[in-house]
């Protein structure tokens, strides 16, 4: 909120825009900008840069249809044309009213939309449409998240969009957009668009967002929502009702496993869900989709990379308000880091996931947390390809209630207490693990059983600008409130007499922290950044991001916060910019 306001003293200008709605709430440690408003419904997605600064951004599901149905407002991928976060030095976009809410609102330049769900495409598919191994269409989706931008020259690229599904439908995608740039704006040539053909990496399920690596590849990530692989094969989350639990229904778990049964036309294995993936040669016609089993399995939002292009941090986005107490399918989530053995190869390294120690305090404005690393464990993707591949051709015939197919938590507590050399379960002996496919695969729990901390809840967005790291949090509740107590990460079971590593008081409209690393691009510390502010009821000051998800640091050393909001927290979901000082 830096309006140029020249001829008033410092009190009058700051007293002026409080009264206009610029400033944050007293007490906030920065100032956001509120540059964009979405279309009634519609989520933040896809904040991404090209070279030239110009920034990407989706409006995700508007009116809240994560499906393109009869009725339905299609999503549309889109930029922001003549703003650049460097140079901008307006004031708050104001809130739209009702009745102006059918578009998206700018502070500067103007949003410019690329393609909308639904559009035809020259490959003869529908854009956000799910194909299945034999090309038939599933359903449309209505919720892009990720974009890429690859440069193919000055005024040719191409925009790579993950689309994530169809809410409890998780069979996700990923078009590509040709752009061309027609008089100094891009333009969206269809007819050189397609959908690309997954079947090769046995699809994927419930894409989220990602970054483009430093040397030019997209990376996108499955925030496959699954975190008791036990109940995949259950054969309630198969028979012919279709309703969560919550909803009245028997399905185990919110996300169908059914659906990538539908993709592949046959059991489908769990352990081939949950990764980053890297699209190799995107530029060209022959583009391969490679997933990185050593990055781990859990609920990706998407990846942070260092300068050296080795270290990078992943974010666990989960929340165990989403839990089935019976079969603990829920949990809080888990900051991991990857250090890669070689520059610009993800394919084989180190696994390592956060420990916290919180500052003095619980005010979530001002307290902050120490960070340690535990070691899981050194993979390669060739490795851990063959231990995924023991698990193929399990389905619902092989199902027995209270046994698992799959890594069980007596395995999980196996493994760490070999690790730790300790006995964590109490039965006076140290047990021992094979191999270190728990650390991959069940990479969560695997965390938990070593100590790491797993109270995030719904952590979201991580990206990095020289030597800081930003990580949103959209919301601090639950695991991570003061009084709420712990979970045990095997059974679930609630002990509030353990307040766990994170004891905050409670702020539901989230926020963002910072680290600045060292030489050696490791978190130590993480501080209060941006963070929301509950005013009434469930809702959020206006003023300030609520429940932050893509964020996106830009070369100038600003940051945009894109929110995850729905009307319970701000009236439209907006988009924030924090100047670089």
């Amino acid at each position: 909120m830096k309006p140029v306001i020249c001829t008033l003293t410092l009190t009058a200008a700051i007293a002026l825009m409080a009264g206009a709605g610029l400033m944050p709430a007293k007490g906030s440690p920065r100032e956001p900008i509120r540059i964009a408003t979405m279309i009634d419904g519609a989520e933040v997605t896809g904040l991404s840069a090209n070279g030239l600064g110009e920034i990407f951004v989706n409006v995700q599901h508007p009116g809240g249809k994560d499906a393109l149905s009869e009725g339905a407002v299609p999503t549309q991928i889109g930029y922001l044309a003549g703003f650049d976060p460097a140079t901008f030095d307006g004031g708050s976009v104001a809130i739209p009213p009702k009745g102006e809410r059918d578009r998206v609102h700018v502070a500067a330049g103007d949003y410019v939309v690329l393609a909308r769900a639904g559009e035809k495409l020259g490959s003869g598919q529908i854009l956000g449409g799910v194909y299945d191994t034999k090309g038939r269409l599933m359903y449309v989706s209505n919720a892009p998240d990720f974009n890429g931008f690859v440069p193919l020259g000055a005024n040719s690229a191409y925009l790579y969009t993950a689309w994530e599904g169809a809410g409890r439908d998780g069979a996700s995608a990923v078009s590509r957009l040709k752009l061309n740039r027609v008089n100094g704006r891009w333009q969206a040539d269809l007819a050189r668009s397609r959908m690309m053909d997954l079947s090769k990496i046995d699809g994927t399920l419930v894409m989220c967002s990602g970054t483009v690596s430093p040397w030019g590849t997209p990376l996108m990530t499955e925030e496959y929502f699954f975190y008791n692989t036990a109940v995949w094969n259950h054969p309630d989350n198969y028979d012919e009702d279709e309703r969560p639990g919550f909803r009245g229904g028997n399905d185990v778990t919110y996300i169908k496993p059914k659906s990538m049964n539908r993709y592949l036309g046959g059991d489908s294995n769990p352990y081939r869900y949950g990764y980053v993936i890297e699209a190799n040669g995107a530029a060209g016609d022959d583009v391969q989709f490679i997933k990185h089993y050593a990055m781990g399995r859990f609920s990706h939002e998407t990846v942070a990379i260092m300068p050296d292009m080795r270290t990078t941090y992943l974010t666990d986005d989960d929340s165990p308000k989403y839990i089935n107490k019976k079969y603990n399918t829920a949990s809080g989530g888990v900051l991991f880091k990857f250090v890669a053995d070689r520059k610009g190869d993800l394919s084989a390294g180190t696994l390592y996931a956060a420990k916290l120690k919180q500052d003095a305090g619980k005010d979530p404005r001002t307290t902050g947390f120490d960070v340690s690393w535990i070691k899981l464990a050194h993979g390669t993707d060739e490795q851990i390809a063959a231990w995924i591949a023991e698990y193929d051709g399990i389905g619902v015939k092989d199902y027995v209630e209270g046994k698992t197919n799959f890594i069980s938590n007596e395995e999980i507590n196996d493994w760490a207490e070999g690790k730790l050399k300790k006995d964590l379960n109490g039965d006076g002996r140290i047990g021992s693990y094979k191999d270190d496919r728990p650390a991959f695969l069940e990479s969560r729990r695997a965390a938990a059983a070593l100590g790491a901390t797993n109270e995030w809840d719904k952590l979201e967005g991580a990206t990095a600008m020289g030597n800081k790291v930003y990580i949103a949090a959209s919301s601090i509740g639950t695991t991570m409130t003061d009084g709420y107590g712990s979970l045990d990460w095997a059974t679930g079971t609630r002990n509030k007499n353990d307040q766990g590593d994170i004891a905050l008081e409670k702020e539901g409209c989230g926020g963002v922290y910072v680290s600045e690393t060292g030489s050696d691009y490791n978190i130590t510390h993480l501080d209060p950044f941006v963070i929301g502010r509950n005013t009434e009821g469930k809702q959020c000051d206006a003023n300030l991001p609520a429940s932050p998800d893509n964020i996106l640091a830009t070369v100038d050393g600003s940051l945009l916060i894109g929110e995850d909001a729905g009307r319970k927290h701000h009236p439209v979901d907006m988009l924030w910019l924090v100047k670089g000082n």
